[in-house]
């Protein structure tokens, strides 16, 4: 029999890292180490998934680095959607891949329901988002271009805002919120009221952090190979992120831990 908390709770995001390696190296990015990084082993994925199973999640986000690179990618894919045919599953990318290999874009096609693209002067990736996003929508896939504020000149915004509105893309935009861009410290008394089981991001090595934006490694909370990982999941959280200082989305909850959400309070 399941656990109240299990039985309960819903993870909206599980967000997998399969890769650190990337064909870009944007400065505002924490995430990848260019062509040095690393990839996570087929084996190791499909443990990961295994592990998942003991959770209820809404999506299934494949993100780095820069995933196409990934040897891998295509198998990865496959097992993703085998493995979890009812739920969404959902690419992070930067789409310079699937604009020069066909058959990574017939891949992400087959396999993803959502593709979100970062887009912007730093990725530098304007003439493939053209290519990729009219062949995206042409499968029925949603599509959603995240351009960062800092990071794109007011010509490039319009230009994938009017791409967006031509072919049915969603073009979301925001601040460089992982890192410290200049904005005064939040007084925090409390913890984010915005984590209700928001994402759950699983780093190469199986560990894990339940923010988009904290820090890898540093703010590991647990491991996907604990006994009682899926318990750790839905626990309060007891203490802040490294960048939850400078977080724009950071809300004070007041209080010392999140509070444990049911069903019927939802």
């Amino acid at each position: 029999m399941p656990s109240p908390v299990l039985g309960t709770r819903t993870l909206k995001t599980a967000k997998i890292k399969i890769t650190t390696k990337c064909n870009r190296s944007c400065d505002f990015c924490i995430f990848a180490d260019g062509a040095q990084g690393e990839n996570m082993p087929l084996d190791m994925f499909a443990a990961v998934l295994d592990r998942l199973a003991a959770l209820p999640f809404a999506q299934l986000h494949i993100n780095g680095g820069e995933p196409t690179v990934h040897r891998d990618f295509p198998a990865l894919s496959r097992l993703a959607r085998s493995r979890l045919p009812g739920t969404t599953i959902v690419l992070g990318t930067n789409a310079i891949t699937l604009a020069r290999n066909q058959r990574l874009l017939d891949t992400t096609i087959a396999c993803y329901d959502q593709i979100l693209i970062g887009c912007d002067d730093e990725h530098e990736n304007y003439a493939e988002v053209h290519t990729v996003v009219p062949a995206l929508r042409a499968a029925g896939k949603t599509v959603v271009l995240n351009s960062v504020l800092e990071g794109i000149s007011p010509a490039r915004l319009d230009e994938i805002a009017a791409l967006s509105a031509a072919y049915g893309a969603i073009h979301v935009t925001n601040h460089v919120h992982h890192i410290d861009v200049g904005q005064p410290a939040n007084d925090l008394r409390g913890l984010c009221a915005r984590y209700l089981d928001q994402h759950l991001m699983i780093e190469l090595d199986g560990s894990c952090y339940r923010c988009f934006n904290a820090m890898a490694k540093e703010d590991s909370e647990f491991s996907v190979w604990d006994d009682d990982f899926a318990a750790k999941v839905f626990a309060p959280r007891g203490h802040h992120y490294r960048f939850c200082g400078k977080c724009h989305e950071y809300t004070d909850s007041g209080a010392s831990v999140i509070p444990m959400v049911t069903t019927a309070a939802r």
